[in-house]
């Protein structure tokens, strides 16, 4: 896909690979610089993370102590094929200095014990691709010391540890980009359920008989608010497709771009409820590319969430942005190295 891609638009992000090498991205007052192969290197409590998106590859070092030292971004090149998506990746790692475990996030359903994908609408070629030990045996680990997670898992990790779920028991992290993505933290710790499916929130159903969704059925919430989604009605609408306008417009004036966002929030609050209903959650934090429209979405998700929840009032709700933007997920990778460790 291309850098217009619309969670990609809104992040403002995707610096690219175009075969001329890696390209590194720092967080703001961070001067860029090379970052040099370390084959090697001793490790020394660098903990490395790969966030793999349907479009990019966002990835990074950090300290066991949180304190970010590198970060890179490079096209994933999907259309490619699994070989070259795993080739990309393992670009990313030597260029971060891995030398003796990876945490790596993806999106779709993960088989833990066997290291890889069992599905995943927005990165098909991966679906029983051996993932985990075609990485360990190129960057010469021990299978063990890689660790495969959903995506949006590892953002909620991520979010946890540094970012805006920081003091909260009980939180729930909703990822819009190209697809929608949940992770679920219960007393501190990240839930995953009986076989590592929990939080899949995206393919909740909103809307019988709405969208055709990549996963085969029809109204999923993926299909009516991920960032994809919200870039399909509004050009739909006549609206253009490029979210950081859109969001712009609805923060400016009352209008159509208002009216689609708050419609928008309305279809998340509806799919949040069904957790909220069932957990009593109440601390709810939007990331992924889409997430820095948190603040016009807020009143529909609102809206919707107490549409089909019983006994909360709009004060019981704390819905707010995640905090470390589009570095959730490599950070909540590196943190499942952490505590492997």
């Amino acid at each position: 896909m291309e850098a217009s891609d619309p969670a990609l638009h809104e992040a403002g992000l995707l610096l690219g690979r175009r075969g001329r090498g890696l390209h590194q991205g720092l967080p703001p007052g961070h001067a860029p610089r090379e970052v040099p192969a370390r084959r090697g290197l001793v490790n020394a409590g660098r903990l490395v993370g790969i966030d793999l998106g349907g479009t990019a590859i966002k990835a990074g070092a950090i300290s066991a102590t949180g304190e970010r030292l590198d970060r890179l971004e490079v096209q994933a090149e999907v259309s490619r094929g699994a070989e070259a998506l795993l080739e990309n990746l393992i670009e990313c790692a030597r260029q971060l200095g891995v030398t003796e475990s990876l945490g790596l996030g993806v999106p779709g359903l993960v088989d833990r014990e066997a290291g890889l994908v069992t599905q995943s609408p927005n990165l098909a070629p991966l679906a029983g691709f051996p993932l985990r030990d075609r990485l360990a045996k190129g960057l010469g680990l021990d299978p063990a010391r890689v660790r495969i997670e959903n995506d949006a898992n590892v953002a909620a990790l991520g979010e946890h540890w540094l970012g805006g779920a920081q003091g909260e028991n009980l939180a729930f992290v909703i990822t819009l980009g190209t697809g929608v993505g949940g992770g679920l933290i219960i007393d501190d710790k990240l839930f995953v359920g009986e076989r590592g499916l929990a939080a899949e929130i995206g393919h909740t159903i909103v809307e019988p008989g709405g969208p055709l969704c990549g996963c085969g059925n029809h109204g999923c919430l993926e299909t009516l608010a991920s960032a994809t989604a919200t870039a399909r009605r509004a050009s739909e609408l006549g609206l253009g497709g490029d979210l950081k306008q859109l969001s712009a417009e609805a923060r400016q004036r009352p209008g159509a771009a208002r009216d689609l966002l708050l419609e928008v929030g309305r279809d998340l609050g509806r799919g949040l409820a069904q957790v909220a209903v069932l957990l009593d959650l109440r601390c709810f934090l939007v990331g992924g590319g889409f997430g820095a429209a948190c603040d016009v979405l807020k009143p529909g998700i609102e809206e919707g969430l107490l549409e089909r929840c019983y006994g909360r009032t709009r004060e019981d709700l704390r819905i707010r942005p995640a905090s470390l933007g589009p570095d959730a997920g490599w950070i909540g990778a590196a943190r499942l190295v952490r505590e492997s460790d």
